[in-house]
């Protein structure tokens, strides 16, 4: 009866595309649905077998498949009829499966789908959780756990439900089945999966706890993950920059209060389990300090914490490693810069040995940063005195913004602050040239040419970046030819002509930009981003550029050391990171995630990830060795030493040096446990 009813099954599949590619009069023969269709199909399925009698468990298997290529369609009008005939699928799956033997087999064809490294299937197949009561998902998980599959599909099971969970909220039983996998792989002790699931999940499903529908569902698996993250701090801090968002959102509902109340005691006790982080943390406690005026909310974390074999990245950096910046939310802009102006490392020697009688706050709190991050023994600082200090007009707390108008504020701001500082302390009448202008500094002449008079006008300027434009319909430009473009003379005529002084009025004329004056570092601006007068939005060019290792510039060469990348379609959202290199090679700065890379992994970056801020150093110049901390002020050796006695009283995760899987009770808990142990959002809001 089974082999017929899956045949039957089958058949009907292939003659519901049939008749759809006949309505399509496709002359060819049969093609395959296109995920849109895929829908239509199973439930036109699921109502004929709905009409015949029998369990038909096999069947199921297919309609499960069937729902893995299901694509949740962008349209409005498109959704709603998606999301109807969803509820309908589910109506009848409900409905026609009341027998155990047919909700297992459902459920294992889940678990063989969502544990398969080579699939991604669409977070759709989840609606067949409603099968399942919600008391008997604890019996469903011990029947996975018991099946004896492989670690890694294990892994890769639990990191799919956390995406879906992620980007899903059709399906009510989700939540709970999260929740259950990972009580059920802590009482089989796999530590690690856990433990890397939640690094790699924690934060897009944090923030969905701002959204009253998902809330439900991500606050138990969100507060299960913080709690159980006792070892290493990382979880934790990943949520930090989005917490005050969520806790404000929390506390303006009433009905959210049994939310905000756990949420503020887990971060109280995590704040007190994982110190020395009192930077990072003074936003939360800012955020937290109207809930907190009694003791009741500190609570210890009374629960078993999740032990690791170490693979993990710990809290302290190794000697080889650079430091990390945590994002403050949607803060990539500003850290990509920071660290590439850091990896500059004539620019970090004249910032740390800058002194002065009155040093501006700015110029200090980045004398700060730059001494942590050469000096830190941690492996991630928070840049928030930075962020307070210096936020350009127009940006906005917590939204995205443009890296290159953030480089050029903080270069505009330092300068004018130095430079104000040596006419107050009394310099000579020719003031000496600021640590920005000594180090990114540069000269222009632009030759204006009158084509009627012939008058010729010259206009000297001071430049720290020059901002490179595309041709029009050029593609494939390397960085050297965009170089030579801007320096390409220019006829003014039509729309664009030239006011002549002798003339007294508009005339075609030409204009040229010379270099008169290299700086030690050219940065160079790649215009990716253009103002769109049709929809009135700034529009990406999504153009590769082949980026040239050594450019020249006027007789002089220059190398590249370092580049801002923007992953995205527009300005106003995608992500920033930087690539920089010094004598230990490539790097990758990717908020608090540093690696290791190569000069052909910048080089093989395809649109929409594209460089958008390249640094180059002038070829004759001689890097210094890094200024030791003996050779930096007095205030700031004591800020690296306050630094060095934090990390030492940070906890850090136990090894595990025979190689296997690390059980709970391999280890004693971390000093403080107690004894037995112990949040895509439209716009541009949440994007890094």
């Amino acid at each position: 009866m089974e082999n017929s009813e899956l045949y039957s099954t089958e058949a009907l599949f292939s003659e519901t595309i049939r008749n759809m590619a006949v309505k399509q009069k496709n002359v060819v023969g049969p093609i395959a649905p296109s995920p849109e269709q895929r829908l239509e199909i199973i439930l036109r399925v699921l109502q004929n077998i709905q009409a015949e009698e029998g369990t038909q468990t096999n069947v199921y298997s297919q309609i499960v498949m069937g729902l893995g290529t299901v694509a949740v369609p962008n349209d409005p009008i498109a959704y709603m009829k998606f999301i109807h005939d969803i509820k309908r699928v589910q109506d009848i799956l409900v409905k026609s499966n009341e027998k155990e033997t047919v909700i297992f087999v459902t459920l294992k064809s889940l678990y063989d789908e969502i544990s398969n490294p080579c699939k991604t299937p669409s977070p759709v197949m989840s609606i067949v959780l409603q099968l399942i009561n919600v008391e008997f998902l604890p019996a469903a998980v011990k029947f996975i756990l018991e099946s004896g599959y492989p670690d890694q599909n294990l892994e890769r099971a639990l990191h799919t439900l956390c995406t879906w969970l992620s980007k899903w909220t059709s399906t009510e039983n989700l939540g709970p089945l999260v929740l259950a996998f990972m009580k059920g792989l802590e009482q089989e002790q796999f530590y690690d999966i856990l433990v890397e699931v939640t690094l790699n999940t924690i934060e897009p499903l944090f923030k969905l706890i701002c959204i009253i529908g998902s809330r439900r569902s991500v606050f138990p698996v969100v507060h299960h993950m913080l709690i159980r993250m006792q070892k290493s701090p990382e979880a934790f801090h990943k949520v930090i920059p989005h917490a005050p968002t969520v806790i404000s959102i929390l506390a303006k509902d009433e009905s959210s209060k049994q939310y905000l109340f756990p949420l503020i005691s887990a971060f109280s006790a995590l704040m007190d389990h994982f110190s020395g982080y009192d930077e990072l943390y003074e936003p939360l406690r800012q955020a937290l300090h109207p809930f907190c005026s009694g003791a009741s909310y500190k609570k210890p974390l009374g629960c078993q914490s999740w032990s690791y074999n170490g693979s993990v990245a710990l809290p302290l950096r190794s000697s080889v490693e650079k430091v990390g910046l945590y994002n403050l939310g949607n803060t990539c802009y500003m850290n990509s810069v920071l660290q590439a102006l850091y990896m500059t490392r004539s620019f970090r020697n004249s910032v740390l040995s800058h002194q002065s009688i009155l040093l501006p706050p700015l110029f200090f709190k980045l004398q700060v940063l730059f001494a942590l991050l050469q000096h830190s023994k941690k492996a991630c600082l928070s840049p928030n005195e930075i962020l307070t200090l210096l936020r350009p007009p127009g940006f906005v707390m917590g939204h995205q913004h443009d890296s290159s108008e953030f480089l050029g504020y903080l270069l505009d701001s330092l300068h004018e602050q130095e430079k104000n500082g040596m006419v107050l302390e009394g310099a000579a009448q020719e003031t000496p040239a600021t640590v920005v202008q000594q180090s990114f500094g540069g000269q222009t002449v632009t030759v204006s040419h009158c084509s009627e008079c012939g008058t010729k006008s010259e206009r000297e300027d001071d430049f720290r970046e020059l901002q490179l434009s595309f041709p029009q319909d050029a593609d494939n430009q390397s960085v050297q030819n965009l170089l030579d473009y801007f320096l390409q003379s220019e006829k003014l005529c039509g729309d664009n002509q030239y006011r002549c002084d002798v003339c007294d009025r508009l005339t075609d004329g030409e204009r040229i930009t010379k270099i008169i004056a290299s700086p030690t570092h050219l940065v160079l601006t790649l215009k990716h981003f253009r103002y769109d007068h049709t929809s009135q939005t700034r529009t990406k060019l999504l153009q590769r550029v082949n980026l040239d290792n050594r450019i020249c510039l006027e007789g002089t060469f220059f190398d590249l050391y370092a580049a801002v990348v923007h992953y995205g379609s527009s300005v106003d959202s995608g992500h920033y990171y930087t690539f920089a290199k010094d004598t230990a090679g490539w790097f990758k700065f990717n908020d608090s995630a540093v690696s290791k890379s190569s000069e052909d992994s910048l080089h093989m970056l395809k649109p929409p990830e594209t460089p958008y801020i390249l640094f180059y150093a002038r070829e004759d110049l001689a890097e210094p060795e890094n200024l030791p901390c003996e050779g930096l002020s007095n205030r700031l050796r004591l800020v690296v030493s306050k630094d060095h006695s934090e990390s030492e009283r940070l906890p850090r995760p136990p090894l595990n040096r025979d190689g296997g899987r690390h059980r709970k009770d391999d280890d004693q808990p971390p000093p403080g446990c107690g004894g037995g142990g112990f949040n895509g959002t439209p716009g541009n809001m949440f994007v890094c």
